[in-house]
């Protein structure tokens, strides 16, 4: 019985290690596949993160990633969004009527957070940076912007979040006013303004710190003339500025003024007259020159303006003749300083061209010009010089030694000078002269001497 009991034990304990023999295949065959899947994943990873092909779609993939936990709020399961605005105003409260302020921003930054509905409604609203100085003292102070105007459902972070102002005291001075004629160029330039009158008259308050006050340097009234063509009344804002032409931003009492400006159109006719310039293009000779159409014009400026105008000029520059021929050219008629107008603004000139011809002009005496310190000549090289004229025929011929005069400048001082020679011809625009001298010795003493 034993034996009998003892060989089933054995037959137990066969079947035991069979079975463990069979599990520890089953664990190697479990273990090989684990080891293959993670070769596998690490192949993968690798291909994703080191593969140029892949690295654009694993980097779209984690910034989606980021965006969805950075945009989602788990507390409340909806999407928040932010949005900045740019350049928005700010408002200070603060008793203006006593106090100057400066040092505020003009503009300020907003971010608005919240439900991206809740962030666009706020965006569309008419919101602003608020400072608020109700209470504060003459002094610098600084003070907290907060947002006004976006509503509740939203929260806002201004930048700058706080800012250093200082408030003045303000005091009163009087100043002249003065004025501008503004937009003159849209009025037409035949109609003359006169200085202007003001209701109020010529004295103006204004309102500001000591330190603003001290700046100003004038005050003016700024009379918009565009399109007027007769006496007219206006409201003319008042501006003050400072010696550099600067707007100075003060209070002024009254803000404006009434102006009150008469339009006259003085005028006067004065003959057009032709001025030659320049020199004839060597080979060249002008025979004459001469306006074809106006003779006269009507001319528009102030009454003391036309009685020193006897005549308008046009400039003819001779050197821009170029052609031996007869031709007619148009050319500005030039206005005199301080006259707004003129009725011929152009003119045509005929211009008819001649052959060169060339004379010999002798003994044209020598004078002195510009003797400022009463300088005398005891030697001198020659007291009479020979030119050669040139022009066409008819011109030449009518010149005479008179008609030339050939000169040199006094030395202001004592001493021996070789002193160039000039010249002028009176009357006779169209001919040129070319001396036998260019220049002089001449030697210069005291007069008493």
């Amino acid at each position: 019985m034993s034996q009998l009991n003892n060989s089933d034990k054995k037959l137990e304990t066969a079947k035991k290690i069979a079975a463990q023999g069979s599990n520890r295949g089953q664990y190697e065959t479990i273990e090989e596949n684990i080891l293959k899947l993670f070769r596998w994943v690490s192949s993968l990873i690798d291909r994703l993160f080191f593969s140029t092909r892949y690295l654009g779609l694993f980097a779209l993939l984690l910034a989606c990633l980021a965006y969805f936990v950075a945009t989602y709020d788990s507390s409340s399961n909806v999407l928040s969004s932010s949005k900045m605005l740019s350049n928005v105003s700010i408002n200070a409260r603060y008793n203006s009527e006593t106090f100057e302020l400066s040092g505020l921003p003009s503009a300020c930054e907003i971010v608005i957070t919240g439900e991206a509905a809740n962030v666009n409604n706020a965006a569309s609203k008419k919101g602003y940076c608020q400072v608020d100085l109700e209470g504060y003292t003459e002094g610098t102070h600084t003070v907290k912007m907060n947002a006004v105007g976006y509503g509740d459902n939203v929260s806002t972070i201004v930048s700058p979040s706080e800012v250093t102002i200082t408030l003045k005291k303000k005091t009163t001075r009087q100043f002249d006013l003065t004025y501008d004629f503004i937009n003159q160029n849209q009025m037409d330039s035949r109609y003359i303004l006169t200085e202007p009158a003001f209701a109020q008259g010529t004295k103006i308050n204004i309102r500001a710190s000591q330190d603003t006050l001290n700046s100003i340097a004038l005050v003016k009234a700024l009379i918009d003339v565009s399109g007027q063509t007769g006496d007219f009344e206006i409201e003319a804002p008042l501006v003050a500025y400072d010696k550099y032409g600067q707007a100075v931003n003060a209070e002024i009492v009254p803000s404006s003024v009434t102006a009150t400006v008469k339009i006259s159109s003085p005028s006067k006719e004065v003959p057009i007259r032709l001025n030659p310039i320049g020199q004839v293009p060597v080979g060249l000779a002008i025979d004459t020159a001469q306006i074809i159409d106006h003779q006269t014009t009507r001319i528009y400026a102030p009454e003391n303006v036309l009685n020193s105008i006897g005549e308008v000029y046009v400039n003819f520059d001779m050197s821009t003749v170029t052609e031996n021929a007869d031709k007619e050219i148009m050319l500005p008629v030039t206005l005199p300083s301080g006259v707004s107008a003129s009725d011929v603004t152009v003119v045509n000139v005929r211009v008819t061209l001649a052959t060169v011809d060339t004379v010999t002009m002798e003994d044209i005496p020598l004078a002195v010009h510009n003797n400022y310190n009463n300088m005398a000549i005891s030697d001198i090289e020659f007291r009479y010089v020979n030119a050669e004229v040139s022009g066409s025929t008819a011109n030449i011929n009518a010149v005479s030694n008179s008609d030339i005069e050939v000169y040199f400048e006094m030395p202001s001082e004592p001493g021996t000078y070789v002193l160039p020679l000039l010249y002028q011809i009176s009357g006779h625009p169209f001919v040129s002269l070319n001396l036998e001298r260019s220049s002089v010795n001449v030697t210069i003493v005291e007069a008493n001497q």
